[in-house]
């Protein structure tokens, strides 16, 4: 691991490469059962994670992206066992302390420079700005790089990897409910926060939104909308008025739809409508399509027991990635935890 502390990553051309680019491997975070984890019951959303059934569907999606990729999944030591029994074996154990279960809020964000090197940025996590402990996840992007032998660079600001999505051509969007939250970085001004996300993923042009579905992480972008590819983007869309979400995803879609790209590009915008079956006990929290993992040749996307809703889903997301294989696992149960496989997963792309 080499750090290179006194220039960023963007001086260095790095910059941090669109998710359908080939890539080495996933990474992946076993559910821990932390006993001083306050994050489940604190939580509406959350509350009704089992973390049996969760495990089972981890090891689930783990399974189907192992058919494309290679899969690393960090296991806190006192699981060994029990995710050994679960995971397939072509499924990577590492053995490492974690607090929950979410790898690409807590893991590292990794980077290409021109010569296709790799390199990897250590944001500060601190457990969406209201669970503990969330120590032993702080620790676990620096780990990432070095197993992957990456280019270390350290970033001070807090920021998770659902919070931010790229077109690889120097295009980013974010929502203002979470980046301008103040339980993240309060002492960072718009501004700042811009300046920082353009040095270190090295892109050009920032997309707000204005909010999320969830509530758990303060609206994370990877369940409104997501680049599939540049000057595309595949988005939350919800046609039933009556709904509560209706207006904020519909203010979502008018920023894209007026929109440009780092390139001037007017977008593209392809919609994808939500599934109306609300899933929490007592929760309005809608689900999410969106929150799908692209991988080699394939996609692991949500399903919710919503048969017109999921068909409809899977056949877009097929129109729009016709070169790659679209599995649709039943995402419920890890939906009860907070997010869904794009929350669980992050890529580690393909270097020299």
């Amino acid at each position: 691991m080499i750090n290179t502390a006194f220039m960023s990553p963007k001086e260095q051309n790095y910059s941090m490469p669109a998710e359908w680019e080939k890539h080495e491997c996933c990474w992946m975070q076993w559910p821990h059962d932390n006993q001083d984890f306050d994050g489940y019951g604190s939580v509406p959303t959350w509350s009704h994670f089992d973390i049996e059934k969760g495990r089972i569907a981890w090891a689930n999606v783990a399974s189907k992206i192992s058919e494309f990729e290679k899969v690393k999944m960090i296991v806190h030591p006192n699981n060994i066992v029990n995710a050994s029994k679960l995971l397939n074996e072509k499924v990577e154990i590492l053995n490492f302390k974690n607090d929950d279960a979410w790898a690409r809020d807590s893991g590292a964000i990794f980077l290409l420079n021109k010569e296709k090197k790799l390199g990897g940025v250590d944001w500060e996590f601190n457990g969406w700005g209201k669970f503990s402990p969330y120590d032993s996840d702080n620790k676990i992007a620096k780990f990432m790089i070095e197993n992957a032998n990456a280019t270390y660079f350290k970033n001070d600001m807090i920021l998770e990897g659902g919070s931010i999505h790229t077109d690889g051509d120097g295009t980013l969007l974010t929502t203002e409910q979470c980046l301008l939250n103040k339980n993240r970085n309060p002492e960072f001004s718009q501004e700042q926060i811009e300046g920082n996300l353009k040095d270190y993923l090295g892109v050009n042009k920032i997309i707000w939104l204005k909010n999320g579905t969830d509530e758990g992480t303060d609206g994370h972008i990877d369940n409104m909308a997501c680049f599939v590819a540049p000057g595309k983007i595949l988005a939350l869309s919800c046609s039933d008025k009556q709904d509560t979400f209706y207006d904020k995803i519909n203010e979502n879609l008018e920023i894209l739809k007026t929109s440009v790209d780092s390139k001037g590009r007017v977008l593209e915008i392809i919609e994808l409508e939500m599934p109306y079956k609300r899933l929490i006990p007592n929760d309005d929290e809608p689900s999410s399509y969106i929150n799908f993992y692209i991988a080699n040749k394939g996609i692991v996307m949500p399903s919710f027991d919503d048969e017109k809703a999921d068909n409809n889903a899977q056949k877009i997301i097929e129109e729009i990635f016709p070169n790659r294989k679209v599995i649709a696992i039943n995402g419920i149960d890890i939906s009860m935890g907070g997010g869904n496989v794009h929350c669980i997963t992050q890529q580690q792309p393909l270097s020299v």
